[in-house]
């Protein structure tokens, strides 16, 4: 790796709208290639030659660069994130490099936390309401069904009559028809009675 391919790869990933895919390793390669200059510049027996100064410029160059190129990287990684939080999915983390995908995950769970929270105390004010229990056909017996919920939804008021506040994160025996509902919608997750 040279300091042109990172000039080159910066450029590149400036002009691009999503993130380009970075070969397997990449970082690690080029904190090797970081490591062989600082070798290079200490074994220069005169440091003000003009060997010394190239090696010195290439590495500040490359430096510059790799930090310009993760900065970059970052800002899109964040507009993902940012897209995913305010879409409450899952944007496609093609591009990433592993330690990439780890900030995004990070920064997405972080941003829909702290969305929820907000939501959470924006619900927690007490509103009149029109709402009214949805009834059961005739002769349909009410069936529970242990769900997880993988989502935070409005509250509702079940077939059985009650209000429903589900959070993202809670467990919680509600009536078969609501979960389906809410599983098929992938808001939830059925789980199996031992």
């Amino acid at each position: 790796m040279s300091d042109l391919d990172l000039v080159n790869l910066l450029r590149k990933e400036r002009k691009a709208a999503e993130l380009l895919p970075l070969e397997p390793g990449f970082y690690q390669k080029v904190g090797e290639y970081l490591a062989e200059l600082e070798r290079d510049r200490v074994q220069v027996k005169d440091h003000y030659s003009v060997e010394a100064q190239i090696v010195e410029d290439e590495l500040k160059a490359a430096r510059g660069s790799i930090g310009r190129l993760i900065d970059l990287r970052i800002k899109k990684i964040t507009r993902k994130v940012q897209r995913a939080g305010s879409a409450s999915r899952d944007v496609a983390i093609k591009g990433m490099t592993p330690e990439e995908e780890r900030i995004y995950r990070e920064t997405l769970a972080a941003l829909t936390e702290g969305r929820e929270a907000i939501l959470a105390q924006v619900n927690q004010v007490k509103r009149e309401t029109t709402e009214r229990a949805l009834t059961p056909k005739r002769g349909m017996t009410q069936e529970y069904a242990l769900v997880l919920m993988m989502e935070s939804v409005p509250t509702f008021v079940g077939v059985d009559g009650r209000r429903y506040s589900l959070m993202r994160g809670d467990l919680v025996m509600l009536p078969a028809l609501h979960a389906k509902n809410l599983c098929n919608k992938n808001l939830a997750r059925e789980c199996k009675q031992v």
